[in-house]
Formats: C-alpha cells, sequence, structure tokens
C-alpha cells in the first residue's frame, strides 16, 4: 500500500532467457524514457506499436493507452494490467506447443498508485503475413484456408481461447522445407485458458463477414474435429458457426451505421433513422 503515497514508481519483469542478456536489459529498461522519440511506428490507434533495431535482432514494443481513472486504480490492485497478461498469456500459449512472439518483458508505470504507462515487448517476425485478405476472400488460397481451419481446431482442443480471434490477430508464412503453413498469434492480452465447450463455435465467429468463406472454414473445422478428435458434429454445427458469424457481422455493422448517424447534425440523422429501423428490425 506505500506504493500508493509514492510520486513514481516503475515495475519492470525481464523473461529469464533475456536477464543475461545485458543489451537488451539495458535497452528495456530505458524504454519509459525513449518510446516517444525513438522507434518506428508499426501501428498508432488507441494503442501504439514500434519497430526498435537492436544488434541481436528487431523487437516490438506496444504501449498501451493510459486507462481511465477506475481502471488506473484497477489494474494497479485487483486485476493484472494488459502488458502483464500479454506476456503471461504469450509464455502459456508457447508452453502449450503453438507459436506466438517470443516475450521479452513488461513495464508498468504508477503515479499514486494508479497505473499509466504499461508496455509489451516481444520479439519482431520477419516476412509474416496476416489472415485479413484471405478471410475477407479478396484474396482466394484453399490450402492456407484448411491450414487454418485445422490449426485453429487444434488451438482449441489445447484450451487456447483468443476473445478477440479475427484476422489482424493470426499471422502466418509458408515454410518451403517443411511444406507448411505456420501460424501465429499476436494481441494476447484478452485471452482465456479453459476446457473445449461450445464456446469455442463462438470464437469462430469474428474471423469472415463472407459467407463462402466462413462456411468454408466452419465445414474444414467441423470434419477435423470429427475426423481427428472423434468430437460428435454434424452440418447443424457448420450452420450453427455461420449463424454466430451472422450475428457478429450484422451487429458490427449496426453499431458503426449507428454511430455514423450520431456524429451528424439532427436533420442529416433523421434520413438514417431508417437505416437503424432496418438494423433494429434485423436483430429481433
Amino acid at each position: 500500500m506505500h506504493n500508493f503515497f509514492r510520486r513514481h514508481t516503475v515495475k519492470t519483469i525481464i523473461a529469464p532467457a533475456y536477464n543475461t542478456n545485458r543489451t537488451v536489459s539495458e535497452f528495456v529498461n530505458t524504454i519509459p524514457k525513449l518510446f516517444d522519440q525513438d522507434g518506428d511506428i508499426v501501428y498508432q490507434g488507441r494503442n501504439t506499436l514500434k519497430r526498435f533495431t537492436l544488434d541481436n535482432g528487431d523487437i516490438i514494443v506496444k504501449k498501451f493507452a493510459i486507462p481511465n481513472f477506475i481502471n488506473s486504480i484497477v489494474y494497479a490492485t485487483f486485476r493484472k494490467s494488459k502488458a502483464e497478461r500479454s506476456y503471461e498469456n504469450s509464455l502459456e500459449i508457447i508452453r502449450r506447443g503453438f507459436h506466438s512472439p517470443t516475450p521479452i518483458a513488461y513495464i508498468e508505470e504508477f503515479r499514486y498508485g494508479k497505473l499509466r504507462n504499461s508496455y509489451f515487448l516481444c520479439s519482431y517476425l520477419e516476412k509474416y503475413n496476416t489472415m485479413r485478405l484471405y478471410l475477407d476472400g479478396v484474396e482466394k488460397n484453399d490450402a492456407l484456408l484448411t491450414a487454418f481451419s485445422q490449426y485453429t481446431a487444434e488451438l482449441h482442443c489445447a484450451g487456447i481461447f483468443h476473445k478477440d480471434y479475427s484476422p489482424g490477430n493470426i499471422l502466418w508464412k509458408y515454410t518451403i522445407d517443411s511444406d507448411r503453413y505456420e501460424f501465429y498469434i499476436v494481441d494476447t492480452n484478452r485471452m482465456e485458458f479453459i476446457e473445449y465447450g461450445k464456446r469455442y463455435l463462438k470464437n469462430l465467429s469474428r474471423l469472415s463477414f463472407s459467407p463462402h468463406v466462413s462456411t468454408f472454414i466452419a465445414k474444414e473445422y467441423v470434419s477435423y474435429m470429427q475426423r481427428t478428435k472423434q468430437m460428435p458434429m454434424t452440418d447443424k454445427t457448420v450452420e450453427k458457426i455461420n449463424e454466430y458469424a451472422d450475428r457478429f457481422f450484422l451487429g458490427k455493422a449496426y453499431k458503426y451505421a449507428l454511430r455514423n448517424i450520431l456524429k451528424q447534425p439532427f436533420i442529416k440523422a433523421s434520413k438514417g433513422y431508417g437505416i437503424l429501423a432496418v438494423f433494429l428490425y434485423a436483430k429481433i
């Protein structure tokens, strides 16, 4: 509790594999001071990702948005921060035999006992692609989608439940030597490790708004579960997966339309109430 009365404290956890690496250790300890000035921006939005180059390889540093007043207290006292969860969940994914960028460290900065800035550091993956173009149906690659569907089934059977299992959070590359597709999970702060159940079918809902792609993945997923895991799945399971996907993307479209309607002046907005009514009717 004494930290509540200290103006500024920093908690830094470095993975054991990097603790003895002086270059990495020194770099980690300077992140709170150099992040805003140095590094190459990979993504900037609510959170910011930057790429830093060290002698022994590149590192990705994710700086999380400063939490609101309530969450800043919650993360400092009752709940693990997003940075800590990213670090621990990545370690657990790897421990269970799957891939995630190697976690290097996490850092938390506190002001008068409230969490302010937090950072997660991991290895940078060269020459990996996201699944977005293929899950959106822009690019066609049935072999990739089949491998991805089977990978997802194995991931679920291992008890790995990614709460934001979506195109941008799954990376892949094809390895010629092994003639296999290799997948990595990123953005790991929102995860659970739970026994397989019906809830996992909903985990496929965010993957594709394309009925063709969604059905292809659902069929491959169900077929693989039947064939290798002896799971009691049928064509109705495919329909249920597609139903979850339809609900998710309809809800997303509804929220997007509502958000844009509310941004407009009242006269313009009134013209959009018909659209809103359509979405409300469709969700009933």
